[in-house]
């Protein structure tokens, strides 16, 4: 990239090169982004921020189907969303008017746009992360509380086998 970009400077059309140079880093940010491998504490937020741009988009209308009878059926009521940059496509039919799918559809297609630039650190991410965290401290504690029950049992178990054992010498003594 680095060498692209010499070879851009060189252009002679001013509006070209700087059309050019501004992609060029864009995807090297991209690059080192994807490259940093999972976040750390401190660099959780630096991540690619994600704008649909209207121009990317391909939408369609199709029919519905499903449950929901002959509104759904008859009514072109499914919306199609392409990114057209990244290929990524969503479909919604989650309700039976058209402008809450298309305002679904373009919530749905935003989160998995995010997911696919940002991967780990996109908010699903970072969520699945948190959830994960979460769920092994729960274990790590459920398994000591467990530990310490057995350990308690097993003193427990040992002081009265004791017990049993003093018993049994007074016992001898008749």
């Amino acid at each position: 990239l680095d060498d692209l970009s010499e070879l851009v400077a060189v252009l002679p059309n001013l509006q070209l090169r700087g059309m050019l140079l501004s992609e060029i880093s864009l995807v090297m940010k991209r690059v080192q982004t994807f490259s940093k491998g999972a976040p750390s504490k401190s660099t959780s937020t630096t991540f690619t921020t994600i704008d649909l741009r209207e121009e990317e988009l391909i939408e369609s209308f199709v029919r519905g189907s499903g449950p929901g009878g002959q509104k759904i059926n008859k009514t072109s009521n499914r919306v199609v969303l392409v990114h057209e940059p990244t290929q990524l496509r969503v479909e919604c039919q989650e309700t039976r008017s058209l402008q809450q799918n298309r305002k679904i559809a373009r919530t749905r297609l935003k989160e998995k746009l995010d997911e696919y630039l940002n991967g780990s650190q996109s908010k699903l991410g970072v969520k699945q992360q948190k959830a994960a965290m979460k769920k092994q401290k729960s274990k790590s504690k459920s398994r000591s509380r467990l530990k310490k029950k057995q350990m308690e049992k097993q003193l427990q178990q040992g002081e009265s086998a004791d017990e049993d054992d003093d018993d049994d010498s007074d016992n001898d003594d008749y």
